[in-house]
């Protein structure tokens, strides 16, 4: 059948088809809060830190999902894909398999402006509101470490016989819609590699109209290359006891708290605060207390704590501050069921801040 499809050219993608979608719940956030929320020790800053900066990310690959799905190229996406070859590892925020290429996305939700000098080499700038720059920094060339990407991506599907010609391409994508990118002195290759987010469709259609001219790839080969991706993504299990250096000392409740405090410098709430309004809500005391509640109710039915609401409902209900049973009803991931059997206690804490 593979064949006369071939023959024929008879495709059935006629749009993007996501092998492997952008998720709402991850598992790694889900580890990460939970450890929060038991780690009672100094050692919960690093695990907060690491909470705001998996948070940021996921925005900006949920917003490149949202770009892709309404692209209406054809083509099949595959998020958060990690493969091992030789010793090398690639983790790559979105390959996309088209007719005439391969495209790797790495994705960045960067705080700041982005300036690329004459070298190639990558500077942030943050601004007050007023817009003086009060930090200047350098940082690692995330078109380096994509490129590395593709070479390790390159080298595993030549090796095992899955591509031959087939061109691999690398793309930055800044998903900050806030963010400048400054770009009028780097090197020819670096311009055109890095773009906004909301750039993605014109930016993969002109790639496309270049490519035109040396054919496209079967349907089936396209198929065949994202099957094998899928069949070989080595996710990642973290061993946080080692990366925090957890002892039994840190999960002890004589240890004083600091639930209820920013943890992070001033420096970086100030400028994740530039870039993204509600991860100061996720920090803030009533995010806290809300999520203890999820926590320790969870604990008591004996379910995991998105049962009761998820991620996104919690950010919600920070957000809104419902006042009664049906204002929390307009909240997404709230129904009735949930507003009769969590709704007094959701609400009773969120009261205590109304005011604040």
């Amino acid at each position: 059948m593979s064949f006369i499809k071939n023959l024929l050219d008879i495709r059935e993608i006629k749009g993007p088809e996501f092998y492997k979608d952008f998720e709402s719940e991850n598992k790694q956030l889900y580890d990460l809060e939970e450890l929060f929320s038991r780690v009672k020790s100094e050692k919960r800053k690093k695990i907060q830190r690491d909470i705001i900066n998996l948070k940021i990310g996921l925005e900006g690959e949920r917003a490149v999902s949202y770009e892709l799905k309404n692209s209406f190229i054809p083509m099949i996406c595959l998020h958060d894909i990690r493969i091992e070859n030789a010793g090398y590892v690639a983790q790559m925020d979105y390959i996309l398999i088209t007719e005439y290429f391969i495209m790797v996305l790495e994705t960045k939700k960067l705080n700041g402006d982005i300036v690329i000098n004459e070298a190639g080499e990558f500077i942030r700038r943050f601004k007050t509101k007023e817009g003086k720059v009060f930090k200047q920094e350098g940082m690692y060339s995330p078109i380096a470490q994509n490129e590395r990407h593709i070479r390790i991506l390159e080298n595993f599907l030549k090796g095992n016989g899955i591509i031959k010609r087939v061109p691999i391409y690398s793309t930055v994508i800044i998903a900050n819609p806030k963010a400048i990118i400054n770009r009028s002195k780097a090197p020819y290759a670096i311009r055109n590699g890095i773009y906004k987010y909301d750039q993605i469709t014109n930016m993969l259609k002109k790639k496309i109209s270049k490519c035109q001219k040396d054919g496209k790839m079967f349907e089936s080969h396209m198929v065949k290359i994202a099957e094998f991706l899928l069949e070989n993504n080595k996710e990642i299990t973290f061993d946080y006891n080692a990366k925090y250096g957890l002892t039994e000392e840190d999960f002890k409740e004589s240890i004083v708290e600091e639930a209820s405090e920013v943890l992070v410098d001033e420096e970086v709430i100030a400028s994740e605060a530039v870039e993204n309004e509600q991860v100061a809500d996720n920090a803030s005391d009533l995010y806290e207390e809300i999520r203890k509640y999820r926590y320790n109710k969870s604990k008591e039915e004996g379910n995991k704590p998105y049962f009761l609401f998820n991620n996104n409902t919690l950010d919600l209900l920070v957000k809104e501050r419902p006042k009664t049973k049906e204002e929390l009803l307009k909240v997404q991931g709230f129904g009735q069921v949930k507003v009769d059997k969590y709704g007094d206690d959701v609400l009773n804490i969120i009261n205590k801040y109304i005011n604040m």
